[in-house]
C-alpha cells in the first residue's frame, strides 16, 4: 500500500504540476503520493517552502516550515482539513485503502478534537461503515465544511454521534464542492442575485415568458449542435417543451 514510512518529500513538480519553487509535499499531496491514490489532483495543492511568509498561486499554496505537519497519516489529514478544506475524492480513495482500525485509533487518540471529529464523520459518511469509537461527550459542534474555505449549507444538520454540523451540499453519491476564491467573493459582493430578482420583479410576466421560451429553444438547439445534429424547428421546439416540463412529472423506471 505505502511505499515507505515517509509521507512528505521534496519536489519541484508534482504529478506533472510544476511548483513555483522547491517545496515539501503536505496535506493531500503527501497522502496522494504516499498511498499512490489514483484520483484527480485537487484544484490547488499545498506545500511547505523554505520561506518565512505564506504565498499562493492558482495551483499552489505555499506555507512556511513552522506550518509543517507531523509526517504521518494523522498529521497530514488534519493539515489538509485545516489548510485545504474537504476533498471528498481524495478522502474516499484513502478510506478504501486505510484499514478502519487505523482510522479508529486515530480518532480515539483525540476524540474531542475538532479536526478528528470531522474526519470521523467523513469516514462514516463516505464508507457507510461505523467505526469503533465512543461518542466524544459534551463538546461544541463544528461544521464539517469550514465556511471560510468552501461553500456549504447555511444551516447544517447536527450529528449527535460526532458532534459536527453536516453542512455538506449533497449525498455520498453526489456532493460537488466549491472552494471560495477572491474572484468568486468579488462576484458575490456585487449582489447579482438581488439585482436579478429586482429586474424580474419589475418586468411584465408576458415578457418573462417570451424570454424563457426563447432561452429554452436556444438551449435545445445548442444541445443538438453538441451532438452534431441539425434538428428541424419542430423537433427543437418539442425538445424545448420537454425540458420546460422537467420536474413536473414523475418518471417511471420502466
Amino acid at each position: 500500500m505505502a511505499k515507505s514510512d515517509r509521507f512528505s518529500r521534496s519536489v519541484n513538480e508534482f504529478h506533472g504540476r510544476l511548483s513555483p519553487e522547491p517545496l515539501r509535499t503536505a496535506g493531500y499531496a503527501a497522502l496522494i503520493d504516499h498511498y499512490a491514490l489514483r484520483v484527480p489532483l485537487p484544484g490547488r495543492l499545498t506545500g511547505i517552502a523554505e520561506r518565512h511568509h505564506r504565498s499562493e498561486t492558482n495551483d499552489w499554496q505555499l506555507l512556511t516550515p513552522r506550518h509543517a505537519p507531523s509526517d504521518d497519516l494523522r498529521g497530514h489529514l488534519e493539515f489538509a482539513l485545516k489548510w485545504e478544506g474537504v476533498d471528498l475524492g481524495v478522502l474516499s480513495a484513502l478510506f478504501r485503502l486505510v484499514p478502519d482500525e487505523e482510522v479508529s485509533a486515530l480518532v480515539r487518540a483525540e476524540p474531542t478534537g475538532a479536526y478528528t471529529r470531522r474526519l470521523w464523520f467523513l469516514h462514516e459518511w463516505l464508507t457507510q461503515r461505523l467505526l469503533d469509537v465512543p461518542e466524544p461527550g459534551k463538546v461544541r459542534a463544528v461544521p464539517v465544511l469550514d465556511p471560510s474555505q468552501q461553500f456549504g449549507l447555511a444551516k447544517g444538520v447536527l450529528s449527535s454521534r460526532h458532534k459536527v454540523l453536516d453542512n455538506l451540499p449533497g449525498t455520498p453519491a453526489f456532493c460537488p464542492l466549491v472552494r471560495r476564491t477572491d474572484r468568486i467573493e468579488t462576484y458575490l459582493s456585487k449582489g447579482l442575485d438581488r439585482r436579478a430578482r429586482e429586474i424580474v420583479g419589475r418586468t411584465h410576466a408576458d415578457i418573462m415568458m417570451r424570454a424563457t421560451a426563447f432561452l429554452l429553444l436556444d438551449d435545445s438547439r445548442a444541445s443538438f449542435q453538441i451532438e452534431g445534429e441539425k434538428p428541424s424547428p419542430q423537433r427543437a421546439e418539442r425538445w424545448a417543451k420537454a425540458i420546460s416540463e422537467a420536474g413536473f412529472r414523475k418518471l417511471s423506471l420502466a
